[in-house]
């Protein structure tokens, strides 16, 4: 009873009851980049608050279950910095368009601050130090870098929010308002949190902002291929024209990449073959190229990914790589399917004026011309 009539205690019971059901809505959409960074997000805060919870245990119990509100303020002194650094990196998802050494300015600093608290929380606590809190005859007591601390969260979370500001214009205008004000409630939260002692609502915050995002963004999200998780068409579209805008600048290039025979492998194996064949591209792409690549379907079993590769010696051998892997497939419970991709790529070049149209068009014509030759290939060999 002592527990229930804790209003702090209460209150983290029933976030981490919140975070929990948000990660279960999360359980069959994991593909994606910014799904991956949603349940890190929910997963963290879901930690921190079983974590505070356990603390409150332990206050309540008393006696040498005080030990459980020790381990409690070391895991929330040690994690919760890495609340600001996945949040910021949730954002970034919706930012791709923009540009990615301005993005890493931000997310840098808020990488190494993360990983010194976490090295320093923990020297302070493995050595007694006492920089952060203390416990004198089993009472909690704040440390002298408590302030300083506090300090530093609250410029992490006007950096926050001053990263969504600077790179609004990045990101999809139907997500833009609750992308805004995500940052914006667990701030008020953060406020709140200092207003009233011992009651954690910057994490209950957090999860009310990411049941918003749930909503708004995460089950609407327009970008992405439902079946393989990459970005669709209309995400691909966009990012092409985001990266010919910023050609002058940045060089990059474009690989269209199609499914030799994919007909005959629905009609041989069935459509949830053919399902998985796709989902098994999509990864081998995701795996081959660097994060912050695009890798989207084109539509039916075709597929783009727009790289700042710019030599064509490292284009052509990534390609090939992406072949050897498809090849390399094991496809269990099947017969031999002798999976095969055709591909073409082309480096952009900014000097030629080319829309995203006619670009696109030389891309195409490049794998249709080795795709033909693929053809050819098997028409021979069914010859013979």
């Amino acid at each position: 009873m002592l527990l229930l009539s804790n209003g702090g205690f209460v209150l983290n019971i029933y976030t981490l009851f919140l975070a929990v059901m948000l990660l279960l809505f999360q359980e069959n959409d994991k593909k994606s980049r910014s799904n991956k960074a949603f349940i890190r997000l929910v997963g963290l805060v879901a930690v921190l608050v079983g974590i505070s919870a356990v603390g409150d245990i332990g206050i309540a119990l008393g006696g040498h279950f005080i030990i459980l509100q020790m381990i409690a303020s070391y895991g929330v002194f040690a994690l919760d910095p890495f609340g600001f650094l996945f949040a910021l990196k949730y954002i970034d998802c919706y930012t791709i368009y923009a540009d990615k050494k301005k993005r890493k300015m931000f997310i840098i600093p808020l990488e190494a601050y993360a990983f010194i608290n976490l090295v320093l929380v923990t020297f302070s606590a493995v050595f007694s130090k006492g920089w952060f809190y203390y416990y004198t005859d089993g009472i909690y007591n704040r440390g002298p870098l408590f302030i300083p601390r506090g300090i530093t969260h609250v410029v992490l979370c006007l950096a926050v929010m001053a990263y969504v500001l600077v790179f609004r214009r990045g990101i999809i205008r139907s997500y833009r308002l609750p992308i805004i004000t995500f940052p914006l409630i667990i701030a008020v939260g953060g406020f709140l949190q200092v207003m009233l002692y011992n009651i954690n609502l910057e994490y209950a915050a957090t999860i009310f902002a990411c049941m918003i995002l749930l909503i708004y963004v995460q089950r609407r999200d327009i970008n992405l291929d439902y079946l393989t998780g990459v970005v669709n068409r209309r995400g691909i579209d966009m990012a092409m024209r985001n990266a010919i805008l910023q050609s002058q600048d940045r060089d990059f290039a474009a690989i269209m990449i199609d499914v030799d025979f994919f007909k005959t492998i629905n009609d041989k194996f069935g459509h949830k073959a053919g399902d998985e064949v796709l989902e098994c591209i999509a990864e081998v792409l995701r795996v081959s190229f660097d994060d912050n690549d695009i890798v989207g379907r084109f539509g039916g079993d075709e597929f783009c990914v727009i790289t700042r590769i710019n030599d064509t010696k490292e284009l052509d051998r990534r390609i090939e790589n992406v072949k050897e892997s498809i090849a390399d497939i094991d496809w269990s419970n099947k017969k031999e399917m002798n999976l095969s991709v055709s591909a073409g790529a082309l480096v952009y070049d900014k000097d030629s004026g080319m829309k995203v149209k006619e670009f696109m068009e030389s891309i195409d014509r490049r794998m249709y011309e080795e795709k033909l030759s693929h053809h050819l290939k098997d028409r021979r060999r069914a010859t013979v």
